[in-house]
């Protein structure tokens, strides 16, 4: 039993010191009432000392946690904010993701593009052929819009060409003047006007490609 009465002792002050803070926090007329619940309930807590220092404590107990509320608030709204860029940052870089995306297949086409068109001449006209159509193939993946209409131009003169490219000639002068009575020679000035453009193609997107990078930084 001896066990047991200290706690219960502990409650009763507890309860009586409660009692009494919320005395001292009523009207006068409610006091006499107050002080009379507490001491029936345990007569060592009535000091009026010991009950103001309680009071104090709970007001000071109340402001700490009207600081620490507001600590808090103040903390949170932060949190929102830096909530709020993150977002705007991780919506800014998926925008740029998907450019990259966009520009992937165009700039790969053009890094073939420009291969196929730094090789010369191949050694027999089937080569030469299959040359020329995976270079149509590769324009029209690149920038259908920009090269499509020049590179038909190249495919329309190609036969031409490499009928004489190709073709057997008696001398060299023979070979000279038929190149240009054959109508070769349109072959050559259409695909010098296709790499230019195409140099220009591959600038302008290489242009986007630095765009994006530098939104990403």
């Amino acid at each position: 039993m001896q066990t047991l009465d200290h706690p219960r002792r502990r409650l009763r002050g507890l309860a009586a010191a409660t009692v009494m803070a919320a005395g001292m926090l009523v009207p006068a007329s409610a006091t006499t009432a107050t002080h009379a619940v507490a001491a029936e309930l345990d007569p060592a807590v009535t000091d009026p000392a010991s009950v103001q220092a309680t009071v104090e404590e709970l007001r000071l107990l109340v402001d700490d946690l009207s600081h620490a509320n507001d600590a808090l608030q103040t903390d949170n709204m932060t949190l929102e904010q830096s909530v709020e860029a993150l977002t705007q940052e991780r919506d800014r870089l998926l925008d740029s993701l998907r450019r990259f995306d966009d520009l992937y297949e165009p700039l790969e086409a053009d890094r073939q593009l420009l291969f196929e068109l730094r090789k010369g001449m191949p050694e027999t006209r089937p080569e030469a052929e299959a040359q020329l159509e995976r270079i149509r193939s590769l324009a029209l993946s690149s920038d259908p819009a920009r090269l499509g209409q020049l590179v038909d131009r190249v495919d329309e003169s190609a036969p031409a060409f490499f009928d004489w490219r190709f073709g057997e000639f008696n001398s060299s002068e023979e070979f000279s003047s038929a190149y240009v009575a054959t109508g070769a020679n349109a072959f050559d000035s259409s695909m010098e006007e296709f790499r230019a453009e195409v140099l220009r193609s591959v600038a302008n997107r290489l242009d986007g490609l630095l765009t994006v990078l530098d939104r990403v930084r």
